[in-house]
C-alpha cells in the first residue's frame, strides 16, 4: 500500500531544536525539512509542499510572525504551530490572528510535538499509517 509522506517544516535559529525534530521523526512517515531563519523557510516552502510548520517566534532578522505571514502567502492551508521561549500573549494572539493553529512553549516536550503532528495528520485525513517510534 502506498503511504503518504507528511512534510513538516521546522523553522528555528537554534540548531539543537532542528536536530531534536529530526530525531523525533526520523523513524516515522513524517519528512522533516528545516530552516534556520524566515528567508530559508520561505525558500524551502517554495520547493517543498509542507502540510505542517513549527515556527520559532524569536529569530534574528525576520521573526516568526513575519515568517508565518510570508509562508501563508505561499501555502494558505499550511498548519502552523508557533514555538516560544516566553509567554507573550500579544505576539501569540497576533500569530493566531494571521493563521497559526496552535503554539508550544520551550523547553519543548517530545510528547506534545508528536501529539500535535498526529493530530494534524488526522485532521488532514492521512492518519491511516501514522507511526512514530521514539
Amino acid at each position: 500500500m502506498n503511504q503518504k509522506m507528511n512534510n513538516v517544516l521546522v523553522v528555528d535559529d537554534e540548531k539543537e531544536i532542528l536536530k531534536c525534530f529530526e530525531d523525533i521523526f526520523k523513524d516515522s512517515n513524517f519528512s522533516i525539512f528545516t530552516a534556520e531563519n524566515g528567508k530559508m523557510a520561505i525558500e524551502e516552502l517554495k520547493k517543498t509542499n509542507c502540510d505542517i510548520a513549527f515556527i520559532d517566534i524569536c529569530m534574528p532578522g525576520m521573526d516568526g510572525v513575519e515568517t508565518l505571514k510570508e509562508l501563508k502567502v505561499i501555502n494558505p492551508n499550511l498548519k502552523a504551530i508557533m514555538i516560544s521561549g516566553f509567554r507573550n500573549e500579544d505576539i501569540l494572539e497576533k500569530a493566531l490572528k494571521i493563521g497559526a493553529f496552535s503554539y508550544l512553549f520551550k523547553p519543548l516536550d517530545i510528547q506534545n510535538i508528536i501529539g500535535i503532528a498526529v493530530k494534524f495528520a488526522k485532521y488532514l485525513g492521512i492518519d491511516d499509517h501514522i507511526e512514530i517510534i521514539h
